[in-house]
């Protein structure tokens, strides 16, 4: 690979505009609605998270939200199953 060019990109560069402050990426986190999370905790998820078993309804606050990414993201196997949108939100 050593005698090979250096990729180029393919489209033009993005233009480096100002950046959002720390504040302001917390003030769009705390705008997410992470309810669609609840429709997605199966009994050994709410189990480990002491919430009540299903069909039983959940209500996701910041807290909520906070100690279920740390669950899944401490369980990978377990984020690969949900749908991409879920995984934002965990990710997010």
């Amino acid at each position: 690979m050593a005698d090979q060019p250096a990729p180029r990109p393919v489209g033009p560069l993005l233009t480096a505009g100002d950046r959002p402050s720390y504040d302001e990426l917390q003030g769009q986190a705390d705008g997410v609605d992470h309810f669609p999370l609840a429709q997605h905790l199966d009994h050994e998820t709410r189990s480990a998270l002491d919430l009540p078993p299903t069909p039983s309804p959940v209500s996701v606050d910041r807290e909520l939200s906070d100690r279920i990414r740390t669950y899944f993201l401490d369980h990978p196997d377990r984020i690969a199953g949900l749908p991409d949108e879920i995984r934002d939100l965990i990710t997010l």
